[in-house]
């Protein structure tokens, strides 16, 4: 029998001490005692010239109360390889800090824009070997690779490593991968149940409504079945069509695109494209890039501020109440908006230049009148010089204005068109050029700039058509 083959079965007994081994010879014990000074040198020679490996420096005891005197190295096992996720899939609400969580925000439509990384391959890692007390190599158990294939929606990048997204569109399992899908339909409001919907893609459907407070984010076109409550908000790159009421002085709709709405009250929308309303309007404030048409259902317009890019259509501007209701024609949101902002920062300008001015004649006079003490001629050299960048400020600003309204001029072709009738209580400005209903004005008609008069004339029915 050799003395691997005792050390398993019986032991081999070396002086006062019996070596023995597991099946796994990964361990050598010694049974008789702990050996100790000669007896410790003498059996650590003994054990090197069996061919014994892994012999420890002194003995250890065990818990279970074995003396183990030799260990050989485990091998040390790999990592499969694994794909990670790039993107939180999962739903619920969202985790604002240790002791908040947000119910508005429950993760339900996962969507990305195209190039965006999404699933990442983590290769595989080799295990490392090991040997047992003969010094003979143990191999670590085969890591296993895996597959990464791109779903519909997917390319692998350069590398082959990454999954990245080819369209813009929501990440959803398709016959047991990702797929990226450009449309989406959610079956009932947007709600505690959903959360706020943030969007890119192609077409985002909502049939039910959207509720107080919640929020739709989209990139791509977007239709709602139902209505809006107030405090909500709509932001939409693309085209808008709501179906149902928009209600409430906290709700806010904005489109970059084209927008077809219900109805709307009390309201504030900002539509980039056309704006089509197919009932009414009722103290809304309203910006519109380029057309607005209220002609069907009640086609009504009352109360509120519309500003519109280019042209308006409506069949009812005002009601019978004679409540304000202001139309601002050919005044492109963004170009008044710029228009307005520059007349505000002009009217600082003036208040600062004006103090400014004073401020300087002042110190002029007493400086001429040699009453100016050194520090305060310093102080007179700065009001100087701080008064001469206002003064160029100033003069900047009149020339942007100028340019802005000298653009504005160019939007005075643009009519409006009353269909049915407009009552007293509305005003019409083309340009910065102003017309205020005083009776009622039977239609079909429609204002007009007319050598810096805004005027009404009555139109045929083709003419309004």
């Amino acid at each position: 029998m050799s003395v691997r083959e005792e050390l398993q079965k019986k032991g081999y007994q070396v002086g006062n001490f019996l070596l023995r081994t597991s099946k796994e010879e990964m361990e050598v014990w010694v049974e008789g005692g702990i050996p100790e000074g000669e007896n410790w040198e003498e059996l650590k020679r003994q054990m090197e010239d069996l061919g014994i490996t892994g012999i420890l420096e002194r003995p250890e005891v065990r818990e279970d109360g074995r003396v183990i005197v030799a260990r050989g190295t485990p091998p040390v096992p790999g990592e499969d390889a694994r794909l990670e996720l790039l993107v939180d899939l999962s739903h619920g609400p969202r985790e604002v800090d240790k002791h908040r969580v947000n119910f508005r925000e429950m993760n339900l439509v996962v969507s990305v824009r195209a190039g965006t990384p999404v699933v990442k391959k983590i290769p595989p890692r080799p295990g490392q070997p090991g040997h047992n007390i003969w010094g003979e190599i143990i191999s670590p158990p085969p890591v296993k690779d895996v597959d990464l294939i791109p779903g519909e929606g997917f390319r692998l990048d350069q590398e082959n490593q990454v999954l990245i997204a080819e369209r813009s569109g929501c990440v959803v399992e398709k016959q047991g991968r990702l797929s990226i899908e450009p449309t989406y339909t959610l079956e009932g409001d947007v709600d505690w149940e959903s959360g706020n919907i943030r969007f890119f893609g192609e077409k985002l459907t909502i049939s039910g409504g959207v509720k107080r407070g919640f929020r739709v984010e989209a990139e791509g076109e977007v239709e709602i079945g139902g209505g809006v409550e107030d405090a909500a908000r709509i932001v939409v790159q693309g085209n808008l069509t709501i179906r149902g009421l928009i209600h409430g002085e906290k709700a806010y709709i904005e489109c970059s695109g084209d927008a077809v709405l219900h109805s709307v009250e009390y309201a504030t929308i900002k539509v980039g494209g056309n704006l089509t309303v197919r009932d009414y309007l009722l103290q809304a404030r309203v910006k519109v890039g380029r057309n607005l048409t209220v002609v069907e259902g009640r086609g009504l317009v009352a109360a509120g501020e519309i500003q519109v890019g280019e042209e308006a259509t409506v069949k009812v501007a005002g009601n019978d109440s004679f409540v304000p209701t202001v139309f601002r024609i050919g005044a492109p949101p963004d170009l008044y908006e710029e228009i307005e902002h520059l007349r505000g920062e002009l009217s600082l300008l003036d208040e600062t230049t004006e103090k400014l001015r004073k401020a300087v004649a002042l110190g002029l006079k007493l400086k001429k009148e040699g009453k100016l003490t050194p520090e305060k001629l310093k102080i007179l050299a700065k009001l100087q010089k701080v008064y001469g960048e206002k003064l160029r400020a100033q003069a900047e600003a009149q020339e942007r204005l100028r340019e802005k309204e000298e653009a504005l001029k160019a939007y005075g072709e643009y009519t409006f068109k009353i269909l049915e009738r407009a009552f007293p209580g509305v005003r019409v400005f083309i340009g910065r050029h102003e017309h205020q209903v005083k009776e009622l004005l039977q239609g079909p008609g429609e204002f007009y700039l007319e050598e810096g008069q805004v005027k009404f004339r009555p139109l045929s029915q083709e003419e309004a058509s």
